[in-house]
């Protein structure tokens, strides 16, 4: 092998191992980038949320006798009105594996604000500790400022009759709007049932079904509570 041939080797082989080694160094400084990335996704999200609690409206099934509806009891209480709520889908992830029961979020209360609860109940059927639907009552409450009962005095001295004495209840049922099946617009194929499986009588008839919003009664009564003004002179 002559001198210039072997210069020109030692300068090939010089150029490769530099090559290779600049490749080695940049795909090693990359994979931190790479990491943060995924740290980055897999961070939790937080959410915060300011709640208004004070609400007059509660709604119990329609079934019920709104005659049955009777007042309970005051009670000074404090309520959430704001809440951060944190998702943490890869602890979530890594904990479906061993629990049966997981939940991706948790909630924190950050802020908390004093209230009046009025507490109501009705007759209805309620859930016994065997799982079972028998006759009882349930209740329902509603919240209301401080400031809206202050000329009452300290509503926990109140007894039934004198805290009933501060309300107005209305009750009534809204219609809501419901998805039905517009019999009039649609076409069914004629059939029967062979071994318990739905048989066309032609096979290639196909169903055309046209739906249509349609008011109907609302399933539950909405229960409107409101303190009693002083009437004026």
């Amino acid at each position: 092998m002559t001198n210039s041939k072997i210069i020109l080797l030692v300068v090939a082989v010089a150029v490769v191992a530099f090559g290779l080694g600049y490749f080695a160094k940049t795909s090693t400084t990359a994979s931190p980038s790479t990491s943060e990335v995924q740290g980055t996704i897999g961070k939790p999200a937080t959410e915060t949320t300011e709640i208004n609690p004070f609400t007059n409206v509660a709604t119990i099934p329609a079934t019920v006798d709104p005659s049955t509806i009777r007042f309970e009891k005051l009670k000074t209480v404090s309520l959430a009105s704001k809440t951060k709520t944190t998702t943490d889908t890869e602890n979530c992830k890594e904990r479906q594996f061993r629990e049966s029961d997981v939940t991706c979020q948790s909630v924190q209360v950050l802020e908390k604000v004093n209230a009046v609860e009025a507490r109501y109940s009705y007759a209805g059927p309620v859930v016994s500790s065997s799982g079972e639907a028998i006759p009882g009552r349930d209740e329902f409450s509603v919240y209301f400022h401080p400031e809206d009962l202050s000329a009452a005095g300290p509503v926990n001295k109140l007894n039934r009759e004198q805290g009933a004495s501060l309300f107005e209840m209305t009750t009534s049922r809204p219609t809501v709007d419901e998805k039905v099946i517009d019999k009039a617009h649609s076409q069914f194929c004629d059939g029967n049932y062979v071994d318990g499986n739905w048989t066309r009588k032609d096979p290639n008839c196909q169903d055309h079904v046209v739906y249509m919003n349609q008011s109907v009664a609302s399933p539950y009564l909405m229960v409107q509570v409101n303190v009693r003004r002083p009437a004026s002179h």
